[in-house]
C-alpha cells in the first residue's frame, strides 16, 4: 500500500537523522567542535519534516479515517505526538545555548537528543507495529485518495521543494558530523 510505504520511508529517513544528531551530540558532549549549524538544520528537520509533514499526514488525513475501531490508538498517537512537540521544543532550546567546544553545553545538547531519539524511536515503533496494519486492514481502498492528501500536505503544510531541500540536508549529514567523529574517536 502506497500510503504505508510514504510513512515507513519517512520513519526510515526519521532514524537516519536522529542517528547522526546522537552520533554528533555525543561528540558535542566530549567537546568536539560540531558546528551550531549542524543542530540548527536537524532542528528545522525536526519541526518541519517530523511535526509539520509527517505528523500532519497522519493527523490531517490517516486520523480522521481511522475513527470507529481505532479511537483509543489515534488519541494515544495524538498525545505522543504532542509530548514530541514539546521534547523538540527542549531541543531547541538546548540548540540555542549550546556553543561548540564546550562540554556543559554540549552535554545538555546531548541529553535533550537523546531523549527526544529515545521517545521517538518508540513511537515510530508503535506506528510500525499498531497505526500502519490499521491503515492496511481499514483504508486499503482509500490508498490513491490518501497518497493525494498527503502531497497536498507537503505542498500546502511545508512549501513546495521543502521536502527535497531536507532530503538533501538528511543525505549530507554524515559528510558535515564525519570530521568531528574522527576527531572525537583520536583523543
Amino acid at each position: 500500500m502506497e500510503t504505508v510505504d510514504i510513512l515507513l520511508a519517512e520513519h526510515a529517513a526519521i532514524l537516519h537523522v536522529l542517528a547522526q544528531l546522537e552520533q554528533s551530540a555525543e561528540a558535542s558532549a566530549e567537546g568536539a567542535l560540531v558546528p551550531a549549524d549542524v543542530y540548527q538544520d536537524i532542528q528545522e528537520f525536526l519541526t518541519i519534516f517530523v511535526d509539520r509533514c509527517h505528523h500532519g499526514k497522519e493527523e490531517i488525513v490517516v486520523f480522521p479515517r481511522l475513527q470507529g475501531d481505532a479511537t483509543a490508538l489515534i488519541e494515544r498517537l495524538e498525545a505522543e505526538h504532542a509530548t514530541g512537540r514539546q521534547r523538540t521544543l527542549e531541543f531547541i532550546h538546548a540548540v540555542q545555548v549550546y556553543q561548540p567546544g564546550n562540554t556543559a553545553s554540549g552535554a545538555a545538547l546531548a541529553e535533550s537528543a537523546h531523549a527526544y531519539a529515545a521517545f521517538l524511536r518508540r513511537h515510530i515503533d508503535q506506528e510500525t507495529q499498531e497505526l500502519f496494519p490499521a491503515i492496511e486492514r481499514s483504508l486499503a481502498s482509500e490508498d490513491e485518495s490518501l497518497t493525494a492528501a498527503f502531497e497536498r500536505i507537503e505542498v500546502e503544510r511545508i512549501g513546495p521543494g521543502t521536502h527535497e531541500r531536507l532530503h538533501q540536508m538528511i543525505d549530507g549529514l554524515p559528510a558535515r558530523i564525519a570530521p568531528f567523529l574522527i576527531a572525537e574517536q583520536r583523543r
